[in-house]
């Protein structure tokens, strides 16, 4: 059986790639190479260094990471496998209703047929719901500039720069 029908890395990059475009609160972003597949986290335990033109062996191959900082300066990272564990936690993992919901693009998206899928682009809320539940299993930030009614909830609205004088 053919290989055809897997996520492939660009995909979960561009969701990767998503969710930090719309996560202005991460710092620190490095993209970088890691190698994936059967042995690749006994190289990773042992912080080996693999030579780019080194032979991977069967089933491994390169693929991206990206490292970066929370607003607490606590260090995560995403690959193409943490994205795709985020990917089966929603597909397959019992989800809250508000959630389940929202999930209901990513699901459909997921069991596309691959030569469909490739051409369908996630929401920015989506790409961020997918690396939150890989990151976090939960979303922890908003997935979205809009809030449920309209407007995104800003406890600190009067203070902004542009908020408006109150009426006297």
């Amino acid at each position: 059986m053919g290989r055809d029908h897997l996520i492939t890395d660009d995909e979960t990059r561009d969701i990767a790639e998503g969710f930090l475009a719309v996560s202005p609160w991460l710092g620190d972003v490095t993209w970088g190479r890691d190698v994936i597949g059967p042995g690749a986290d006994y190289l990773r335990d042992f912080n080996a260094v693999i030579r780019d033109d080194a032979e991977l062996g069967e089933e491994r191959r390169w693929s991206w990471t990206v490292k970066f900082s929370d607003p607490a300066g606590t260090p995560r990272s995403l690959c193409h496998e943490r994205v795709l564990e985020g990917l089966k936690r929603i597909v397959y993992g019992e989800l809250s209703s508000s959630v389940g919901w929202r999930a209901l693009g990513i699901r459909q998206w997921f069991t596309e047929p691959s030569e469909k899928r490739i051409g369908l682009q996630l929401s920015a809320a989506d790409r961020s719901t997918i690396c939150q539940y890989a990151l976090y299993e939960k979303t922890v930030f908003p997935t979205s500039a809009e809030g449920p009614f309209g407007t995104k909830l800003d406890f600190f609205e009067s203070q902004r720069p542009d908020a408006e004088a109150p009426d006297e």
